[in-house]
């Protein structure tokens, strides 16, 4: 058979597979999602990723056992996404007032110090350190302006860095480096 052949096979297969099975795929899911409507959703989502990936299927003899492969998947993933979904609940219902009351004190301790000991760094690193990591240049457009190779461009971000977290243990001690969310450095 030729590869073109082959893949109208296994897409009509595929298919085939999905409308004779889907009976079968919607009880399995819904003993372990543990309703029928949530088991809907994750067989709509199964099915679109089956049809999206329906050239990944080499053998159309093994098609069961990559069904179900994918269907545990999808199904791991709904559970994913639920927890997920059940945090961010537990989030937002927290008291919105005490998040509000609470946020100058909050950032009142983020720790300013990196920004403040770039000074004391060579011209260099500090420019660097600006460009990539406070203003998230890219990296190719800052080693072209530097005429520098990616590689050494990223030797140098590395000593930069080292030197920049030097000035900040030698002027902060060890609690920016710990929790910069939690500074009481001298200012």
């Amino acid at each position: 058979m030729n590869s073109n052949v082959e893949e109208q096979y296994s897409g009509t297969a595929t298919e085939n597979a999905l409308v004779e099975g889907r009976k079968a795929f919607l009880g399995f899911l819904a003993k372990r999602v543990g309703n029928r409507a949530d088991a809907e959703d994750v067989f709509q989502e199964f099915c679109i990723r089956v049809l999206t990936r329906k050239d990944q299927l080499r053998d159309v003899e093994r098609m069961d056992a990559w069904l179900y492969a994918i269907l545990r998947s999808t199904m791991n993933d709904h559970f994913r996404k639920a927890t997920r979904r059940s945090r961010l609940a537990v989030a937002v219902a927290r008291d919105p007032h005490q998040l509000v009351a609470d946020a100058p004190v909050q950032m009142a301790r983020l720790c300013t110090c990196p920004s403040r000991l770039l000074t004391e760094l060579r011209t260099v690193d500090a420019k660097l350190i600006r460009r990539i990591d406070f203003g998230e240049e890219d990296r190719k457009i800052v080693a072209a302006d530097m005429g520098l190779n990616r590689n050494a461009l990223g030797v140098r971000l590395h000593r930069a860095r080292a030197a920049l977290r030097e000035a900040i243990q030698y002027h902060c001690g060890a609690c920016c480096l710990e929790d910069p969310d939690d500074c009481y450095c001298p200012v």
